[in-house]
Protein backbone atom coordinates (compact mmCIF):
# COMPACT_ATOMS: atom_id res chain seq x y z
CA UNK A 1 0.00 0.00 0.00
CA UNK A 2 1.10 3.17 -1.07
CA UNK A 3 -0.10 6.79 -0.04
CA UNK A 4 0.70 9.54 -2.63
CA UNK A 5 0.13 13.37 -2.95
CA UNK A 6 -1.65 14.27 -6.09
CA UNK A 7 -2.98 17.85 -7.32
CA UNK A 8 -5.90 17.51 -9.68
CA UNK A 9 -6.43 20.06 -13.04
CA UNK A 10 -8.39 21.95 -10.25
CA UNK A 11 -5.71 22.56 -8.12
CA UNK A 12 -7.11 20.29 -5.48
CA UNK A 13 -4.94 18.21 -3.21
CA UNK A 14 -5.71 14.97 -2.95
CA UNK A 15 -4.02 11.85 -1.07
CA UNK A 16 -4.31 8.93 -3.82
CA UNK A 17 -3.73 4.91 -2.54
CA UNK A 18 -2.39 2.84 -4.16
CA UNK A 19 -3.39 -0.83 -3.50
CA UNK A 20 -1.02 -4.03 -4.93
CA UNK A 21 -3.17 -6.68 -6.97
CA UNK A 22 -4.13 -8.84 -3.82
CA UNK A 23 -4.86 -5.67 -1.40
CA UNK A 24 -6.75 -4.40 -3.84
CA UNK A 25 -8.65 -7.81 -4.17
CA UNK A 26 -8.92 -8.22 -0.66
CA UNK A 27 -10.00 -4.93 -0.43
CA UNK A 28 -13.05 -4.88 -2.74
CA UNK A 29 -14.25 -8.45 -1.72
CA UNK A 30 -14.68 -7.14 1.57
CA UNK A 31 -16.49 -4.27 0.59
CA UNK A 32 -18.61 -6.98 -1.27
CA UNK A 33 -18.62 -8.54 1.85
CA UNK A 34 -20.36 -5.53 3.65
CA UNK A 35 -22.71 -4.13 0.95
CA UNK A 36 -23.70 -7.49 -1.13
CA UNK A 37 -26.19 -6.09 -2.80
CA UNK A 38 -25.69 -2.58 -3.79
CA UNK A 39 -29.01 -0.79 -5.27
CA UNK A 40 -27.80 2.11 -7.14
CA UNK A 41 -31.24 4.62 -7.31
CA UNK A 42 -31.97 6.13 -10.25
CA UNK A 43 -31.54 9.47 -9.01
CA UNK A 44 -27.48 8.76 -8.64
CA UNK A 45 -24.83 9.16 -10.65
CA UNK A 46 -20.82 8.39 -10.71
CA UNK A 47 -21.18 5.18 -9.12
CA UNK A 48 -18.67 2.73 -9.54
CA UNK A 49 -21.04 -0.06 -9.94
CA UNK A 50 -22.25 0.97 -13.05
CA UNK A 51 -20.38 3.69 -14.50
CA UNK A 52 -18.39 2.45 -17.50
CA UNK A 53 -17.93 5.97 -19.12
CA UNK A 54 -17.33 9.04 -17.02
CA UNK A 55 -18.30 11.40 -20.01
CA UNK A 56 -21.46 8.99 -20.95
CA UNK A 57 -22.05 9.45 -17.19
CA UNK A 58 -21.35 13.00 -17.06
CA UNK A 59 -23.94 13.66 -19.35
CA UNK A 60 -26.43 11.91 -17.98
CA UNK A 61 -25.69 13.84 -14.86
CA UNK A 62 -26.06 16.98 -16.33
CA UNK A 63 -29.62 16.14 -18.05
CA UNK A 64 -30.88 15.25 -15.02
CA UNK A 65 -29.78 18.01 -13.35
CA UNK A 66 -31.63 20.20 -16.20
CA UNK A 67 -34.65 17.80 -16.12
CA UNK A 68 -35.01 18.58 -12.48
CA UNK A 69 -34.37 22.18 -11.96
CA UNK A 70 -36.36 23.42 -15.08
CA UNK A 71 -39.32 25.12 -13.63
CA UNK A 72 -38.73 24.48 -9.79
CA UNK A 73 -39.49 27.25 -7.35
CA UNK A 74 -36.71 26.86 -5.00
CA UNK A 75 -32.82 24.64 -5.85
CA UNK A 76 -30.47 23.85 -3.63
CA UNK A 77 -26.79 22.53 -4.41
CA UNK A 78 -24.10 21.85 -2.01
CA UNK A 79 -21.69 18.68 -0.98
CA UNK A 80 -20.17 17.04 1.61
CA UNK A 81 -16.63 18.16 3.12
CA UNK A 82 -13.93 16.45 2.49
CA UNK A 83 -16.48 13.45 1.81
CA UNK A 84 -13.85 9.97 1.48
CA UNK A 85 -11.46 11.66 4.39
CA UNK A 86 -14.66 12.05 7.12
CA UNK A 87 -16.57 8.55 6.44
CA UNK A 88 -15.76 7.00 9.41
CA UNK A 89 -16.45 3.33 11.20
CA UNK A 90 -19.74 4.36 12.81
CA UNK A 91 -20.75 5.35 9.32
CA UNK A 92 -19.95 2.22 7.35
CA UNK A 93 -21.13 -0.03 10.72
CA UNK A 94 -24.65 1.92 9.94
CA UNK A 95 -24.53 1.46 6.29
CA UNK A 96 -23.32 -2.06 6.38
CA UNK A 97 -26.05 -2.84 8.69
CA UNK A 98 -28.87 -1.46 6.45
CA UNK A 99 -27.28 -3.29 3.59
CA UNK A 100 -27.26 -7.11 5.79
CA UNK A 101 -23.75 -7.45 4.95
CA UNK A 102 -20.58 -8.04 6.77
CA UNK A 103 -18.62 -5.07 8.07
CA UNK A 104 -15.81 -6.67 10.03
CA UNK A 105 -13.83 -8.13 7.10
CA UNK A 106 -13.50 -3.75 6.05
CA UNK A 107 -13.21 -2.73 9.15
CA UNK A 108 -10.27 -4.70 9.27
CA UNK A 109 -9.11 -3.26 5.31
CA UNK A 110 -9.49 -0.06 6.85
CA UNK A 111 -7.66 -0.25 9.62
CA UNK A 112 -4.32 -1.56 7.69
CA UNK A 113 -5.11 1.79 5.66
CA UNK A 114 -5.00 4.12 8.51
CA UNK A 115 -2.11 2.84 10.15
CA UNK A 116 -0.43 3.43 6.97
CA UNK A 117 -1.46 7.31 7.47
CA UNK A 118 -4.80 7.22 5.68
CA UNK A 119 -7.52 8.89 7.07
CA UNK A 120 -11.23 8.22 6.06
CA UNK A 121 -11.73 6.14 3.64
CA UNK A 122 -8.64 5.38 0.48
CA UNK A 123 -9.30 7.61 -2.30
CA UNK A 124 -8.52 6.11 -5.92
CA UNK A 125 -9.61 2.44 -5.36
CA UNK A 126 -12.94 1.89 -7.04
CA UNK A 127 -13.95 0.08 -4.31
CA UNK A 128 -14.25 2.96 -1.85
CA UNK A 129 -16.90 4.49 -4.15
CA UNK A 130 -19.25 1.37 -3.14
CA UNK A 131 -18.94 2.81 0.11
CA UNK A 132 -19.28 6.31 -0.05
CA UNK A 133 -22.72 5.37 -1.99
CA UNK A 134 -23.94 3.31 0.98
CA UNK A 135 -23.19 6.07 3.50
CA UNK A 136 -24.56 8.77 1.92
CA UNK A 137 -27.78 6.48 0.54
CA UNK A 138 -28.81 6.92 4.33
CA UNK A 139 -28.48 10.64 3.51
CA UNK A 140 -30.44 10.73 0.54
CA UNK A 141 -33.20 8.72 1.96
CA UNK A 142 -33.56 11.08 5.37
CA UNK A 143 -34.12 13.96 2.46
CA UNK A 144 -36.22 11.41 0.03
CA UNK A 145 -38.65 11.41 3.38
CA UNK A 146 -38.72 15.03 4.00
CA UNK A 147 -40.32 15.69 0.59
CA UNK A 148 -37.14 15.71 -2.12
CA UNK A 149 -35.02 13.19 -3.41
CA UNK A 150 -31.65 14.97 -4.05
CA UNK A 151 -29.93 14.25 -7.49
CA UNK A 152 -27.14 13.45 -6.63
CA UNK A 153 -22.96 13.46 -8.01
CA UNK A 154 -20.61 10.73 -5.62
CA UNK A 155 -20.99 14.02 -2.87
CA UNK A 156 -22.87 16.80 -4.52
CA UNK A 157 -26.36 17.29 -4.31
CA UNK A 158 -28.98 18.83 -6.22
CA UNK A 159 -32.48 19.27 -4.42
CA UNK A 160 -35.00 21.09 -6.60
CA UNK A 161 -39.02 21.64 -6.18
CA UNK A 162 -41.30 22.78 -3.79
CA UNK A 163 -39.51 25.79 -1.69
CA UNK A 164 -41.04 23.97 1.71
CA UNK A 165 -40.21 20.27 0.74
CA UNK A 166 -36.43 21.69 -0.95
CA UNK A 167 -35.82 23.71 2.18
CA UNK A 168 -37.19 20.49 4.72
CA UNK A 169 -35.49 17.78 2.52
CA UNK A 170 -31.87 20.30 2.83
CA UNK A 171 -31.75 20.00 6.39
CA UNK A 172 -32.74 16.89 6.69
CA UNK A 173 -29.78 15.67 4.38
CA UNK A 174 -27.91 18.18 6.58
CA UNK A 175 -28.92 16.36 9.90
CA UNK A 176 -28.23 12.81 8.39
CA UNK A 177 -24.50 14.02 7.33
CA UNK A 178 -24.03 15.05 11.07
CA UNK A 179 -25.10 11.83 12.43
CA UNK A 180 -22.97 9.78 10.37
CA UNK A 181 -19.97 11.81 11.48
CA UNK A 182 -19.61 14.02 8.55
CA UNK A 183 -20.77 17.50 7.47
CA UNK A 184 -22.23 19.61 4.50
CA UNK A 185 -19.17 21.91 3.12
CA UNK A 186 -21.47 24.90 4.20
CA UNK A 187 -19.35 27.07 1.47
CA UNK A 188 -20.53 25.25 -1.50
CA UNK A 189 -24.13 26.03 -0.89
CA UNK A 190 -25.45 27.97 -3.82
CA UNK A 191 -29.23 27.86 -5.37
CA UNK A 192 -27.26 27.71 -8.88
CA UNK A 193 -26.99 24.33 -10.31
CA UNK A 194 -24.53 25.09 -12.96
CA UNK A 195 -22.16 24.92 -9.74
CA UNK A 196 -22.31 21.28 -9.62
CA UNK A 197 -22.37 20.87 -13.75
CA UNK A 198 -18.79 22.10 -13.90
CA UNK A 199 -16.31 20.08 -16.28
CA UNK A 200 -15.26 16.21 -16.59
CA UNK A 201 -12.04 17.22 -15.01
CA UNK A 202 -13.61 18.63 -11.86
CA UNK A 203 -15.80 14.99 -11.84
CA UNK A 204 -12.48 12.84 -12.01
CA UNK A 205 -10.97 15.00 -8.72
CA UNK A 206 -13.13 11.99 -6.65
CA UNK A 207 -10.92 9.63 -7.94
CA UNK A 208 -14.29 6.83 -8.32
CA UNK A 209 -12.58 5.95 -11.45
CA UNK A 210 -9.52 5.19 -10.40
CA UNK A 211 -8.46 1.50 -10.63
CA UNK A 212 -5.49 1.68 -8.24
Amino acid sequence: MQLEGWTSPAGKRRVLTHLEPSERHRYARAVALAFPNPRIAPSVFGSPARTMSLAAERRRWRSAVRARTAGARSVVVSDVAACYLSIGEEAISTAAACAGGDVLPLLRELRRYREAGGRGIPIGPIASGAIADAVLALADERAAAAGCTPVRWVDDVVFAGDRDAVARASRAWRGALIELGMREHDGKRTADPIAVLGSLAAASDHGIMRGT
